[in-house]
């Protein structure tokens, strides 16, 4: 007869994990909750990161609409003043256009950091603008109709970065 067989040199029985399943088992959830936290970590900071970049586009658009805002007052500044002398009237012209070249260089930016309606709200008060100041170089007082357009022409400028900025904080 043989002799009994130890417990220890039983073969294991059916069904039992092998020896190396559990560090195999606990290494593939370490490794799953590496990845996890890598691919949180890094949504997070594509989220905080495209966030920054929207502020600063908002920041940027509300800079260059203040911008245009100036320029559109140096334009406005001159509604109320008849001007007969001619001197008068070139120096207005002068002051328009200089003020008007500024109004242009904004509107430039808007076209590369704008929304298709901000950049055309931006064209319609430049093209008013422009109106006015064209109306000073014939030495012609411009009328109502055409400083209540230029005001038209700014209030929808202003409504459509506010739409803008306003747009991007939505869900």
């Amino acid at each position: 007869m043989l002799p009994p067989v130890p417990a220890a040199l039983a073969p294991a029985a059916p069904g039992s994990a092998p020896w190396w399943g559990v560090p195999a088992v606990a290494g593939g959830f370490l490794l799953a909750g590496a990845v996890i936290a890598f691919l949180a970590t890094w949504l997070s900071d594509r989220r905080r990161l495209n966030h920054e970049d929207r502020r600063q586009w908002d920041r940027d658009l509300r800079e260059s609409y203040l911008e245009i805002t100036r320029y559109f007052g140096r334009i406005t500044a001159f509604r109320y003043q008849v001007l007969t002398d001619e001197g008068d009237r070139r120096s207005r012209y002068q002051a328009g256009a200089e003020a008007l070249a500024g109004l242009r260089e904004q509107v430039a930016m808007l076209e590369v950091i704008g929304t298709p309606a901000v950049i055309a709200r931006a064209h319609e008060l430049e093209d008013r603008s422009a109106a006015v100041v064209s109306l000073w170089h014939e030495l012609i007082n411009p009328g109502k109709p055409e400083y209540r357009a230029l005001n038209a022409a700014r209030n929808e400028l202003l409504d459509a970065v506010k739409d803008s900025v306003r747009g991007a904080r939505r869900p």
